[in-house]
């Protein structure tokens, strides 16, 4: 025994229902009211295509979602996501048959364009018959085939257009006779955004048919296979539960050129998108179908009669359809991300050049300073060349990502290794420099400075502090470093009436200089460090970027650089505050600790009040902190439930608009509140 879903089995009952109904119209030999009996006109012989639209009795003209749109209604091409092909094949009466084969191809910015074949034809078989005498006569063949080139385009979301070009040929080879003839037809879809939820996703359309009619001549006589036709139609979906599992009702009405009009039904149920059952009813001819979809194939079949005739029985026939590639909405996202990586790949390689140029300048000037054997500005010069590189390093890493096998990237990868390795040598050979000639420096001063205690006294003292004044200066800490050598310096001209040893002319014409080259980068530090917070505070690291200024304090800077760097921390200190209780505010509220998230989110409003996110949060916890249940009047009630319906569908956002709408009348009602909260929910996860 086999066992239905649960799903399956109750929508199933609904469409046997629904398809009862159709077939007792049917029985009931309904026809509209305008028809005109008994008029003796003519009617094209393509009367519809594909497996699909037949099984629907050819109601087809307000869905066209396939590639039978070329033939029913060529507005509906740029709704079809997918680049796919359609193939039908059909026998009819007397040795004859019908083959349609149609191509799609929607572009994400122009339109959609289509391309399909059609023909219609007997031949090798059928014998002339002489009139009167019924003797048999030559075997001939009989073609006709349509050659058709389409073009829809949505103007808006829900208006769309489109234009066939026909080439209709005939041929009959009994007397070798063939002709063809040039044809148009004009296709109108819409799809309004009604408010009523029983009259949402509606779906009108309208083909003219041979708007431009292709008339073939054989011999003396112009056949015109081809008259002009009015297709209106009508699509009404109704879902049940999920978006995926709905019931589609289809009604056209057909007029031609001279003849009656006739009308058209149709009934689809969905499941899943993956089966589907189908009935429908072609001017009194009922038919049946069903539908399967796996990956990218799509087989359809349908039982039915296409011609009301006795000598044409009911047959089984079937189409398939092949959808190619990525679907218009994968590929429309897989552009804004190319976009979007290319923005970044452009600001990096920027990044690449001012680092690269920065490296090379310091790298330059740290070795004409190097053999100059000013190790002290050369250390800061092979410094800063080693933070340039070390961003090289991550701008390298970034560009190269996961495309291990990307030479170029790989080149420069080794090209911002090597510069920082260059630089970690010249930085740690400087150093080493630096330490042997102060160090042989020292020994020597030692050596003539024991000469009596007041010159070893001034030499510890002198020498301590150059000491701690270089170790502060490679540090970075140039006020500090300063003010070392500055007392060393003071010391020496405190003494400038006595006699001094010869090395300490050499200590002080060395001070002056490292005191000089300590004001100059002391300028552009305290610029630097500045610049640097700044930098963290705009990552968001205010901490690291308080840390920054407050080593700022208590060096010697003037009194409006004092007050501008008073300004700044204090600044700081207010963005920290927020930031600390604006993420505090955050965890809470989508804990949905409503009472933490208000107290977090009021402290961070006082710490910066023009903060639109934080104040939106702080009055979006408020308001659910003190929520309750409350009746809707009619009005509100109505609208509640449209943007329910929404949310059914999927249509998240839609359903959030309307009710943050309804958020205004009553702020604190509970349902809308708690409604609003489900459909973040399904967004995010959506996302």
């Amino acid at each position: 025994m086999i066992y239905l879903p649960e799903s399956f089995a109750k929508f199933f009952s609904r469409f046997v229902a629904l398809a009862g109904i159709i077939m007792w119209l049917s029985l009931l030999n309904f026809k509209p009211t305008f028809a005109q009996t008994g008029a003796g006109g003519t009617k094209s012989l393509f009367l519809g295509v594909g497996a699909r639209a037949l099984s629907l009795g050819n109601a087809f003209v307000a869905l066209s979602d396939d590639p039978s749109a070329v033939f029913f209604n060529s507005a509906g091409l740029d709704f079809v996501e997918k680049r796919s092909a359609l193939f039908y094949y059909t026998n009819l009466i007397f040795g004859a048959n019908q083959n349609y084969v149609g191509f799609v191809y929607p572009t994400l910015d122009i339109g959609s364009f289509g391309v399909a074949w059609v023909r219609i034809g007997a031949g090798g078989d059928i014998e002339e018959r002489a009139p009167g005498t019924g003797e048999l006569g030559a075997i001939f063949d009989y073609g006709e085939n349509q050659f058709l080139f389409s073009y829809g385009k949505q103007l808006r979301s829900n208006i769309s257009v489109g234009l066939t070009i026909k080439l209709q040929t005939l041929s009959f080879s009994t007397q070798n006779l063939s002709d063809s003839g040039v044809g148009a037809d004009l296709g109108f879809l819409y799809r309004p955004e009604w408010e009523m939820s029983i009259l949402n996703d509606l779906s009108f359309g309208l083909n003219i048919q041979n708007i431009i009619t292709p008339r073939a001549r054989l011999r003396e006589r112009t056949v015109n296979s081809s008259p002009l036709n009015f297709k209106i139609g009508l699509a009404k979906p109704i879902l049940f539960g999920e978006e995926s599992n709905k019931v589609t009702f289809l009604f056209d009405l057909n007029k031609s050129e001279n003849a009656p009009a006739m009308y058209n039904l149709g009934l689809e149920y969905s499941f899943h998108n993956q089966a589907m059952l189908r009935v429908g009813v072609n001017d009194g001819l009922i038919a049946f179908g069903a539908g399967a979809a796996y990956s990218n194939f799509h087989i359809d079949y349908t039982f039915g009669k296409l011609f009301d005739a006795e000598d044409f029985s009911a047959n089984h026939r079937f189409s398939v359809t092949i959808d190619i590639g990525k679907g218009k909405t994968e590929r429309l996202r897989l552009v804004q991300e190319k976009r979007e990586r290319d923005i970044r790949i452009s600001v990096d390689n920027q990044l690449w050049f001012e680092r690269e140029t920065e490296f090379n300048t310091n790298m330059e000037d740290g070795r004409e300073k190097y053999y100059k054997q000013d190790f002290l500005g050369a250390y800061v010069d092979f410094n800063r060349a080693f933070d340039a590189a070390e961003t090289l390093v991550e701008v390298a890493m970034r560009l190269r990502g996961e495309n291990s096998e990307d030479m170029e990237a790989n080149l420069r990868v080794e090209t911002a290794n090597a510069s920082l390795q260059e630089s970690q040598t010249m930085l740690e050979l400087t150093n080493v420099k630096s330490d042997s000639a102060r160090k042989d420096e020292y020994r020597r001063i030692a050596m003539e400075a024991e000469q009596s205690t007041l010159e070893k006294e001034l030499r510890d003292f002198i020498l301590q502090h150059r000491e701690k004044g270089t170790a502060f200066f490679k540090s970075g800490l140039f006020a500090r470093a300063l003010n070392e050598w500055q007392l060393a310096l003071d010391r020496i001209k405190q003494n400038d009436g006595n006699h001094l040893p010869n090395w300490m002319e050499e200590i002080r014409v060395q001070l002056e200089n490292n005191i000089q080259m300590a004001e100059k980068e002391m300028e552009g530090n305290i610029q630097e460090a500045i610049r640097r917070a700044d930098a963290l505070a705009r990552r968001g690291d205010y901490v690291q970027a308080l840390a920054e200024l407050n080593n700022l304090r208590g060096t010697g800077i003037s009194e409006l650089e004092r007050q501008e760097l008073e300004n700044r921390i204090k600044s700081m200190q207010s963005q920290l505050s927020f930031q600390q209780n604006f993420e505090e505010g955050v965890r809470s509220y989508e804990n949905k600790d409503w009472k933490r998230a208000v107290e977090a989110l009021e402290r961070a409003l006082k710490a910066n009040p023009k903060d639109a996110k934080a104040r939106q949060l702080y009055e979006d916890a408020k308001a659910r902190s003190l929520a309750t249940v409350q009746e809707m009047p009619p009005n509100l009630r109505v609208k509640y439930l449209r943007g329910f319906e929404l949310y059914r569908q999927g249509n998240y956002e839609g359903a959030l608009d309307i009710w943050q709408q309804l958020l205004k009348e009553q702020p604190y009602n509970k349902t809308i509140l708690d409604a609003i909260d489900r459909a973040r929910d399904r967004l995010k996860g959506k996302q």
